[in-house]
């Protein structure tokens, strides 16, 4: 079965360095019938669109001759395609299904164009109750192009969760919550487990919201000692070899920063 690596590392491997030219459409507005709401609930949502296309060789005959062949693809009319293919969809799907079928609405338009891999970003700027919003990325080789040992990554992620809580070493910090700011992606994700992004946040919110560490450093291996024990109890979890990274920033730490931060990565 082919590999199923971290977003990070199948960006990172060599067969995703080797490529030159990418196509991108970025945040490509649309209304799907797919995914849950903040209440779980299967509700048509407002998503914003991120789809990927690198390139087996560079677009040089297009750019020699500055008019489009098959080199390349055509943004516009991948936006368009893309478009009417959510919009005439008539049943509710999950999000990893909506994936994949937009990665096939994008080799259908890409034609004759040769494709390394194809990438997609599906967001919910609605999908977070305390945060910016959540999503899935997913990336995979372009068929004919299947690479064993790098074939993709499945990832889901919550945006910018704002919790306030008891946090500081500083005598000021012990007198009152501050906000943290959470964000956390979960790599290798079982496809079935794609909209659970409302019940990880809740549970982040739980075990945070009634903390009261005086490090960073303890709370975040708090949260994940928290998700390994309520969270990540499915055995495809260790099947899938699921990775959790999480992300902690203190606005309100260091006037002259944004943010101080910690980062970890743990298996689950």
């Amino acid at each position: 079965m082919p590999s199923t690596l971290t977003q990070y590392a199948w960006q990172a491997h060599p067969t995703q360095l080797a490529v030159t030219d990418k196509i991108i459409v970025r945040n490509l507005q649309a209304t799907v019938d797919a995914g849950v709401d903040v209440w779980g609930r299967e509700k048509k949502q407002r998503a914003l669109l991120t789809v990927t296309l690198s390139l087996l060789t560079p677009f040089d005959s297009a750019a020699d001759a500055d008019a489009l062949d098959n080199s390349t693809v055509h943004y516009g009319k991948l936006s368009k395609d893309i478009q009417a293919h959510v919009s005439t969809e008539t049943r509710y799907e999950s999000t990893f299904k909506l994936a994949e079928s937009i990665k096939r609405c994008v080799l259908k338009t890409a034609g004759a164009t040769n494709l390394k891999s194809i990438e997609v970003d599906v967001f919910y700027p609605k999908g977070s109750m305390l945060g910016e919003g959540a999503g899935f990325a997913y990336g995979r080789s372009a068929p004919g192009h299947l690479d064993e040992e790098a074939a993709g990554y499945l990832q889901m992620y919550l945006r910018n969760i704002r919790i306030p809580c008891l946090i500081g070493i500083n005598a000021n910090e012990r007198l009152q919550k501050q906000p943290v700011v959470v964000n956390v992606w979960v790599d290798r994700i079982n496809p079935i487990r794609s909209d659970q992004y409302p019940i990880l946040e809740q549970q982040i919110v739980d075990v945070i919201s009634s903390s009261s560490f005086e490090t960073l450093e303890s709370l975040s291996t708090t949260v994940i000692r928290h998700l390994r024990e309520k969270f990540f109890v499915e055995q495809s979890d260790k099947e899938w070899n699921t990775s959790i990274r999480l992300r902690i920033e203190k606005p309100h730490a260091v006037p002259a920063a944004d943010a101080p931060a910690i980062e970890i990565v743990r298996s689950v």
